[in-house]
């Protein structure tokens, strides 16, 4: 008895979240304000979606909601830190990275660059609801790296031009596509990285792109290097699909050697399952 009846309310449970949200509604939404209020449309969609498929009905309807105020172009700016619990000691960051994203916002980012302005706020949501949930580490660093990428694009719209002798810009620093445990898939917020990526080679045609593939200490290192091969192939086919020209893209497989966090063998560490990509200003 007492299983059909959990059964029963994880069932109304479902029926009511479904209830709530219409996301293929909410996206197919004619956008009623400006390019910035567009593309935040459909980032927060994309959102919506990924908690949706998680099962994460209460951020999957927040998301939702946040994507159908942005088609109506009554966006109300980046969450407030507030309303989330968020694990201490990260606090001072996120704060930080707000101010920063508001005064890049404010001082006209949602003009002179629109998408990377949408891209930069509904990351930094994603972020923050990541950093509360506190479960998946890889989903938090491609929210942060994809908020620092997007970011960075906007920013750089918004400096003076440079004279015409000036020197050539400098490449941004590099940007890390996460994955899961003895995963090669990169998932929508790993996409929310990559299309940055893609953003920002746009925009600083760097004559080369370096990808480094890692893979954790765990497990056997040729596996691991079989691993990392299969992470950046799918990094390789996704930035091709954005139109990052093959010839431009150098790849190495480091596996678990030289990882990027320092860890004994056997040790399964988020931070080396990655493919770092690095702009090169030379071939």
């Amino acid at each position: 008895m007492k299983a059909k009846l959990l059964a029963v309310v994880s069932a109304a449970a479902f029926l009511s979240a479904c209830a709530n949200m219409n996301i293929p509604g909410v996206r197919d939404m004619a956008d009623e304000g400006s390019a910035f209020d567009a593309a935040l449309h459909q980032n927060y969609a994309d959102l919506a979606q990924a908690e949706y498929d998680e099962a994460d009905w209460s951020d999957a309807r927040y998301f939702t909601s946040r994507s159908k105020m942005a088609a109506m172009s009554q966006d109300t700016g980046p969450q407030m830190i507030s309303e989330r619990s968020l694990p201490e000691g990260s606090v001072a960051e996120v704060e930080v990275a707000r101010s920063d994203l508001m005064a890049a916002l404010d001082a006209g980012g949602r003009d002179k660059a629109a998408s990377a302005a949408a891209r930069a706020q509904s990351s930094f949501d994603c972020w923050l609801q990541e950093l509360e949930e506190n479960i998946q580490q890889e989903d938090i660093d491609n929210c942060r790296s994809a908020f620092y990428q997007a970011l960075a694009i906007v920013q750089a719209e918004l400096e003076p031009a440079a004279a015409p002798m000036a020197a050539a810009m400098p490449m941004p620093v590099p940007m890390n596509v996460y994955f899961g445990f003895d995963s090669a898939a990169i998932d929508g917020k790993g996409m929310s990285v990559i299309n940055g990526i893609v953003e920002a080679y746009g925009k600083y045609s760097p004559a080369s792109v370096s990808l480094v593939a890692y893979a954790d200490r765990a497990g056997d290192a040729m596996y691991n290097d079989i691993l990392a091969k299969s992470r950046v192939d799918e990094v390789v086919k996704a930035l091709r699909a954005g139109g990052v020209p093959a010839s431009k893209l150098a790849i190495s497989i480091s596996g678990e050697a030289n990882v990027p966090v320092a860890t004994d063998d056997g040790v399964a560490e988020q931070g080396n399952r990655v493919v770092v990509v690095t702009f090169k200003d030379s071939m």
